[in-house]
């Protein structure tokens, strides 16, 4: 596991094979294929090792703010984003970002695999509390919304030091982590509690 971490974060999942792999671990490949079946396999034990401390932050974040009887979107929003930047585990998210960006642009079908067995569960007590939360906005639509609240967290996990130090004449402390998540937090916030233009949610307002 050690030496898939390091070579499938330094060269991506195309680039590296099982023969590599085992021969970094000192290790027989045919005792990988046994353990995990195939490089996918391995690669998909990588990367919930990575992902499983994120996910447990925010699950646990999550069933707290299940107990509150007022809840607002942005205290649900800030669960989910914080541990990939302010956590202990906030530590895993680059290479959750390295692994995951690559895989997309290598494999669709495997990476949605992924996010299926590995985010659906997380994700779906996330979208329930804002529900709770936002009732006249669809489930279609706060899906959407979530579509793009992760592609903003995985952009803002990238080094972006040069182009944020020029857009704003270095006014941005770009190795300040809590003033990132605050402001993604509002910005993640505000478009969730955007008015609804789905059409299904349109037309239930219209025979209203």
């Amino acid at each position: 596991m050690d030496a898939a971490k390091a070579l499938f974060v330094r060269k991506g999942f195309a680039g590296v094979s099982i023969r590599e792999i085992a021969r970094e671990a000192g290790a027989n490949s045919a005792l990988i294929s046994y353990y995990f079946g195939d490089k996918e396999g391995l690669f998909k034990s990588v990367l919930e090792s990575f992902i499983h401390p994120l996910n447990a932050t925010r699950i646990a974040q999550f069933t707290l703010l299940e107990q509150q009887t007022a809840l607002t979107v942005e205290e649900v929003v800030r669960a989910w984003i914080t541990p990939m930047f302010l956590s202990s585990s906030s530590t895993n998210a680059s290479p959750v970002v390295s692994l995951s960006l690559g895989l997309s642009a290598e494999y669709d079908k495997l990476s949605e695999q992924i996010v299926v067995e590995l985010y659906d569960d997380m994700n779906e007590q996330f979208l329930s509390l804002l529900e709770r939360c936002l009732p006249e906005v669809s489930r279609t639509t706060l899906v959407w919304r979530l579509y793009f609240l992760v592609g903003a967290a995985l952009t803002a996990s990238r080094p972006r030091a040069k182009s944020v130090h020029k857009l704003t004449q270095g006014m941005i402390d770009h190795q300040n982590p809590q003033e990132l998540v605050n402001q993604m937090v509002k910005f993640a916030s505000a478009g969730f509690m955007a008015f609804d233009v789905s059409p299904t949610t349109t037309k239930q307002r219209a025979k209203k």
